[in-house]
């Protein structure tokens, strides 16, 4: 199976719906992401969305968002997913390594990603090298909703 990882930098109707309906998987309970906001992510300096193809098709996306903080940068791995008739042959891994890769180049020192799921944890500790911050310092995430 040749998978092939590209940073998707320019928007198309094709490349849109193929990630839509994958993050669709991903966020069953949420409204599709819309093309304008599809653009504005994809176009936007400090967000990189990803897409691995086997041949034409696009069958997993995630995004590796960074920014400046005054104490150095922040590099984040966000809606990693694979389409569901295609999981567990690699391609979340490969689509990992290359965000892992391309924030080294850009000088990170640490990748942070959540998770939901506990399978998902399992993998990124297991298969990508990922370590729960807990074992490191106390750790607490926190949200706020509106």
């Amino acid at each position: 199976m040749d998978i092939t990882i590209e940073h998707i930098k320019t928007t198309d109707e094709t490349v849109y719906t193929q990630i839509r309906d994958l993050l669709i998987q991903l966020y069953p309970q949420r409204d599709p992401v819309s093309f304008n906001t599809f653009k504005q992510v994809v176009e936007n300096g400090q967000v990189r969305t990803y897409a691995a193809f086997l041949e034409e098709k696009i069958v997993g996306t995630s995004t590796l968002a960074f920014y400046k903080k005054l104490c150095g940068n922040v590099w984040i791995i966000e809606d990693v997913v694979v389409d569901e008739t295609i999981r567990g042959k690699g391609i979340g891994k490969k689509l990992t390594d290359r965000m892992v890769a391309d924030a080294r180049v850009g000088g990170a020192e640490i990748v942070d990603l959540t998770t939901r799921s506990e399978e998902a944890r399992r993998f990124y500790i297991e298969k990508c090298g990922f370590k729960d911050k807990a074992d490191w310092r106390p750790f607490w995430g926190l949200r706020y909703s509106f």
